[in-house]
């Protein structure tokens, strides 16, 4: 079911509007583009925000009401600030479209518009959510409310889902959505001796501070005909399942995260974004901000498209399409990952996942990616990407990480970060359907340029 369903606006009884310009300036067809942006009105005492607001596109000199969905709203000596999203249906290259806030209708109900995003509570948890439309359903975990199970209704409808630790094989596995995290390094067993790689003891030098350990974090949930956005925030603990109980260790805080989902109800894609930072000085082996985990046999195939920006136009950047190995009898090799780190370039346009029989496919855009120290301005390392096609016998995986080495295990290559390093990432998690390859990276091409090619927004004075 699609939300942009419009009807006749009639303009009687209505204070005033502001308008608002859309354009492209990338020359991309538009078709149901998110539109948020924020906004300020003047507005009398007693004035209603769920009843007095409405998004107006002009149409051919016809006034018509689209579904929108007002947030975040303050009221300050007479003027309502805030945030609008809507979405805009079409708009042609290099083109334009106007759009209204009407505002101030003593008279006016609150709108009632169409809502294709379903979003259940499950019963598992506080933090267990269904997020279901048209394109996916999305389950979240119990307790963390990181994304624990994917389902593509337009390929195979089948879960997408990971699992790694024993433990977690009764409660539906681990989450495909592993990030933030942090490999602590403790400075007392840097230097103690223990022989890592021969004895396996690399469980004793770190801890896993893995966000999906979160026991019911603090959320924020902000949902509406147009989206439905939750935020989770808190300190990363170790994770039980990852870390030594028997040895001692430091009892503080070493790091916190903020983790954002947002799910629109006629788009096939998600965005996530997140925040790690450091709370004291420390030694780490790496920090992971983004990192989606699926067992192996949910796909054949993985792309990776280099990041262009600064390439001259000559240069060649061509999209690397690669076989995963890790299927029943095709790796050769049981014990042996196949790892792509140290021949990929540091940055990333996207990259993805597809199966060429079930015609799933996943693929993930990075946004932004922002590393700063908020003491010292200037952070310490900034990310590479480091990607594994699999690891041993049981998933595709691949991460974006800081500080992140082939000797993780050493001790010599703890690296030590100080208080305040901030690592932030907007990215968006687009599930497609696979038919042919030449279709799929023209479809990637075309997403990564529009997601990338943000609308120009103006406001009237």
């Amino acid at each position: 079911m699609k939300t942009e369903t419009k009807t006749r606006f009639d303009e009687e009884g209505w204070t005033g509007h502001r308008s608002v310009r859309l354009r492209d300036t990338a020359g991309l067809a538009r078709t149901l583009e998110p539109v948020d942006t924020e906004f300020s009105i003047p507005v009398p005492e007693g004035f209603r925000p769920d009843a007095e607001l409405r998004i107006i596109h002009l149409e051919a000199g016809q006034l018509m009401e689209i579904p929108s969905q007002f947030y975040d709203l303050t009221v300050v000596t007479g003027i309502l600030s805030g945030r609008v999203a809507f979405l805009m249906d079409h708009l042609q290259p290099h083109g334009q479209e106007e759009f209204r806030l009407y505002y101030g209708n003593s008279q006016a109900a609150p709108p009632t518009y169409p809502e294709s995003l379903r979003v259940t509570t499950g019963p598992d948890g506080p933090q267990h959510r269904v997020i279901e439309n048209d394109f996916y359903k999305i389950e979240t975990m119990p307790e963390s409310g990181q994304i624990w199970h994917m389902w593509n209704k337009k390929g195979a409808n089948t879960s997408w889902h990971h699992n790694e630790w024993d433990t977690n094989k009764d409660k539906g596995g681990d989450p495909c959505h592993w990030a933030p995290n942090c490999w602590a390094a403790y400075p007392e067993r840097i230097t103690n001796g223990y022989d890592v790689l021969a004895g396996g003891e690399d469980i004793d030098l770190i801890d896993w501070n893995y966000a999906f350990g979160w026991r019911d974090p603090e959320s924020r949930i902000i949902s509406g005909p147009i989206f439905t956005e939750i935020t989770r925030q808190g300190i990363v603990w170790p994770h039980p399942e990852h870390t030594n109980p028997e040895i001692k260790r430091d009892p503080s805080a070493f790091v916190e995260a903020r983790v954002t989902y947002r799910f629109y109800g006629d788009l096939p894609w998600f965005y996530q974004s997140s925040v790690l930072e450091t709370l004291k000085d420390m030694r780490c082996f790496f920090i992971r901000n983004c990192q989606f985990v699926f067992l192996a046999n949910i796909f054949s195939h993985t792309f990776i498209a280099p990041d262009r920006t600064g390439l001259l136009p000559t240069d060649e950047a061509e999209i690397a399409v690669l076989r995963l190995m890790g299927q029943i009898g095709r790796k050769p090799y049981t014990h042996q990952q196949h790892s792509l780190s140290n021949v990929l370039p540091s940055k990333l346009a996207y990259y993805g996942f597809y199966n060429e029989d079930t015609t799933d496919g996943f693929a993930l855009f990075q946004l932004t990616e922002k590393n700063s120290n908020i003491h010292q301005g200037e952070p310490v390392h900034s990310n590479h990407a480091t990607l594994f096609s699999e690891l041993p016998g049981w998933s595709a995986y691949y991460c974006r990480a800081l500080s992140y080495t082939n000797q993780r295990y050493n001790p010599e290559n703890a690296t030590f970060l100080p208080k305040g390093e901030r690592y932030e990432e907007e990215n968006i998690g687009f599930l497609f359907t696979h038919n042919n390859l030449p279709q799929t990276l023209e479809s990637m091409e075309n997403a990564d340029r529009q997601m990338k090619s943000p609308l120009e927004v103006t406001w009237d004075s």
